[in-house]
Formats: C-alpha cells, structure tokens, sequence
C-alpha cells in the first residue's frame, strides 16, 4: 500500500493517457499484443501488471480503458469481487489532424454532383458562320450574293480548320486578319454541287469585294514519264469577315510544298476525277466535305522540305571511306528536289570534281561555288512557281551547268584529271 501511494502521486498522467489509449485500440485488434504493452508500461514503473491494474483500479480521476485485458490473479484472493470504482475516460489528447488523401470520387458522389463535360471544340464551318455573324454585326462584311456568300463561308471553314491542324493545341494570335487555304478549284466545284462557270464568278465577286486573293500554286513533278512544271491547285488568301485589310499571299506561301502531285497521281487521287465521281455519288455531310478537300493538301507534319545541303565542304572533313556514299545522297536528293531524275550522274560528276578541285589546289573554293549555284537554282525555281508562265524551268541542271559556266568552273571541272578523292 505503501508503494501504491508513492506511485500515485508520481504518476505522470499525460504521457500515461496516450499510453493506455494506445493498448485500449490495440485490444480489439491484437489482444496478445496489447497484454504485453501493458507489461512493459507496469515494468516502466517498476510493478507488475497486476499491481499497476490495482493501482489504476482505485484512483477516481484517472482513465482506465475498460476493456484492458486483466490477467487470472495467481491468488484466488487478490483481486475479490468488488463493486469497480465508476471509470472516467478523459478525451484522448489532440493529434494533428491527417493530410487529406485524394481518393476517387464514388459512382455516389459522382451521381450527386456530376462533373461538368469536357469543352467541345466547334467545327470548322460553326466557327466560320460564327465570324460571318460577327463581321455583319461590325459592319465590315460587304453585301454578297448568295453563290458567293457559300464559297466564302466554306474556305473560311477551310482556313479555320488547317490553322487548327498548323497550331494544334495553342491559340491563333489576336492580330489574325487573314487564313490561307490551299485545294483544287475542282475539288472545290465537286464539294459545293456547282457548275465551273459559277464558282469562278462568285470569286470574282468575292476578289473584287476584298474577301479573297488567289494565285495558282505549282510544282515540280513527273506525271506519265513527263518532267515539269505543273499547276497542282490554287492557293487562297481568305480575310477574316470583321478585318477590313485585303488578304496577301507572299512568296512563303508559294514556296510552301502543299501537295505530292506525284503521289496523288500515283493514287489514282485527282481533282478531276473526284470531279466525275461526285456526280454519282454527291458529298452530303459537312464533315466529309471539309475531310476531303483538306486530303489534297500535305498535313504539316508530313511537309517535305529541300534536301539540306548547309555546307558542301563538309565534304572535305569526311573520311575517304564515307565521301561516295555522301555524294550519291547528295546527287540522288539534287535530282528528287528538282524533279530531274535523268541529271543524277551530271550532280554527282560536279560533286567529284569540285572535291578534287579542292583537294588538289585547282580552285579554291570550288564546292562553296557549287553550293551557291544550287541556292540560285532553287530560287529560280520558287519564282517559277509563283509566276504566270506555265512552262517554268524544265531543266534544272542545264541551268546548274550554266551558272557554274559563268563562274568559270564548268570547263576547269572537264580538264581536272580524274585522280582519286575516295
């Protein structure tokens, strides 16, 4: 008795609490293991468990979990059956409060407060009545009749949906005024149901009210054995209805590869074929119109650009063992860019020869001179396209061979001997 009261008025009563609420939870879930955290609690203290049991049995004020599990007394005596002392559990202390776990929300919760849908994206021709109300609302879409008025509306939706597919996922610029737009004028006439002659009267009307411009875009290809120049749709430039400044077109858009002729021919997938065929079977909804005048021009993605020839001295850095292999790219992609398969041994006869120029000392500088010839013919061939003349340049190695006779090289290149350069 005398022990129990010495510890009695040293128990330390917090640190107990949260002790005893600990093996009072651990009771439901593990009892073996809760027996011997009371055990270590009464051996903290310097007793048993039965005496730290008795001991917490007769203090009024403390909290006893009531479930603790109490072992058989030894004696049959020691723990008589008495009436308990009433037991008060004292709040158990505060705890900071969990971190919020970001579980999924049940078919429950969900049914109670559904989450908003996701933002459709309007489609193209939506999106273009959208700028056509607007710009009758700003006063800035002049009077149209009604064949015009349905061509303007459908290369507006055109524009709109190839600046989607050119920006993907970010925002047009604020400053827009203008969209580009690039099909067939056959593909066109098939789309909209409409005879040639009244396709070309409404852009007439649409040229002369400012809404449009537009050009003929050409390419270099070889159709049925023949090399040339082709015109292979018409590129236009469409104002926004609620802009006032005319619509350009600039030489980066006539440069622009917007279509493989070649591989459109190849395919049987010609405007004018399409023409045919949409009489039988006419375009009905406003999605399959827009997809199919969209296929005839290149996705962004798939765009080819020139081969890139950065710096044919590069040449002079490559090891003997790999300058054939480098010069027959460089030939076969000269004659693929200028659509001249038949000059693929006059590229690569320039090739070898400047590199021997070169690395024999016959003419400093000789495959920088062949770089800078080949920049002019491209230029000339990107103005050929953007001109009037149909014919364009047929030959672009003859014009190759001509500039690197004006700067001398040609003839110095047939009298260089034939020594080894790999």
């Amino acid at each position: 008795m005398r022990e129990q009261t010495q510890f009695q008025s040293g128990f330390p009563g917090p640190e107990t609490q949260v002790a005893l609420v600990a093996i009072q939870n651990l009771q439901a879930k593990n009892p073996v293991l809760a027996q011997r955290a009371l055990k270590a609690l009464a051996a903290r203290y310097g007793l048993t468990t039965e005496a730290l049991l008795e001991v917490l049995g007769g203090m009024d004020t403390f909290p006893v979990p009531v479930s603790l599990p109490r072992p058989a007394p030894s004696d049959p005596d020691a723990f008589a059956p008495t009436s308990p002392a009433p037991v008060v559990l004292a709040p158990a202390p505060a705890l900071s409060p969990p971190l919020p776990r970001e579980l999924p929300p049940t078919r429950e919760e969900l049914a109670q407060s559904p989450p908003l849908p996701a933002a459709v994206p309007q489609s193209p021709l939506a999106v273009a009545d959208r700028l056509l109300a607007r710009g009758e609302a700003e006063s800035t879409l002049p009077s149209l009749s009604e064949r015009a008025f349905q061509v303007y509306r459908m290369l507006l939706a055109l524009g709109v949906a190839w600046l989607r597919r050119t920006l993907g996922g970010r925002q047009p610029p604020r400053s827009l005024s203008q969209l580009t737009v690039f099909v067939p004028n056959d593909a066109l006439m098939a789309a909209l149901g409409i005879p040639s002659a009244s396709l070309y009267r409404a852009l007439g009307e649409l040229k002369e009210k400012g809404l449009i411009t537009r050009g003929a875009w050409r390419t270099a290809a070889t159709l049925r054995g023949k090399s040339g120049v082709y015109a292979a749709g018409t590129l236009y430039g469409v104002r926004l209805p609620h802009r006032a400044r005319r619509p350009r077109l600039e030489r980066e858009d006539f440069a622009h590869p917007w279509r493989d002729l070649e591989g459109d021919v190849g395919r049987g997938k010609t405007a004018w074929r399409a023409l045919r065929e949409s009489k039988e079977n006419p375009l009905r909804r406003d999605a399959e119109v827009l997809e199919f005048l969209l296929s005839f021009a290149l996705p962004p993605g798939e765009a080819k650009n020139p081969l890139a020839i950065d710096s044919l001295t590069a040449l002079l850095q490559a090891r003997p063992a790999d300058r054939r292999r480098q010069v027959e790219e460089l030939a076969l992609g000269l004659a693929k860019e200028f659509k001249d398969p038949g000059s693929v041994k006059f590229y690569a006869w320039v090739l070898w020869n400047a590199l021997r120029a070169e690395i024999y000392g016959m003419r400093e500088g000789a495959l920088a001179l062949v770089e800078w010839a080949i920049a002019r013919v491209r230029e000339a061939l990107a103005a050929s396209l953007m001109g009037s003349r149909k014919e364009g340049i047929r030959r672009p190695g003859a014009l190759l061979a001509h500039l690197l006779k004006e700067q001398g090289l040609l003839s110095l290149l047939r009298q260089a001997p034939q020594w080894r350069v790999a």
